[in-house]
């Protein structure tokens, strides 16, 4: 009888809803949802530098299409998207070394991939927006 208390207040696994979000598993699983979003917008990408050579009128279409301001937001957003898949590939490329392991310098890592991704998305906001 108490088995059966038990198992029905008890998950049988642990749940992200049971653990407090701490700055790396946010890290991770925004990771992996920017990418997903990052990997739809590739074709159009491809779509505007490929219009380069081949469809010169298109091309410029896209680009007075591309100057209106939100497109301008949403290239800020994708570029932090971006910075923030290559700064975390950078960090999982030092693990793989088994460096910095412990958990003081993963999130010293961490702090520190945030604020390079903040200094570049500035930096990029800057030279898109002026």
């Amino acid at each position: 009888m108490l088995f059966r208390y038990i198992s029905r207040m008890a998950p049988l696994s642990p749940h992200l809803q049971i653990y407090k979000p701490f700055l790396t598993m946010i890290f991770s699983i925004s990771s992996r949802i920017g990418m997903i979003a990052f990997a739809f917008s590739l074709p159009f990408f491809a779509l505007w530098v490929g219009s380069i050579n081949l469809l010169p009128g298109f091309h410029s279409s896209l680009n007075s299409l591309i100057n209106f301001f939100p497109i301008k937001l949403l290239f800020i957003f994708w570029f932090f998207i971006f910075n923030h898949h290559l700064l975390n590939g950078f960090k999982y490329f030092v693990w793989s070394y088994a460096l910095g392991l412990d958990l003081n310098r993963v999130y010293l890592a961490t702090y520190l991939i945030l604020i390079l991704n903040v200094i570049m998305t500035i930096c990029f906001s800057w030279i898109i927006l002026s």
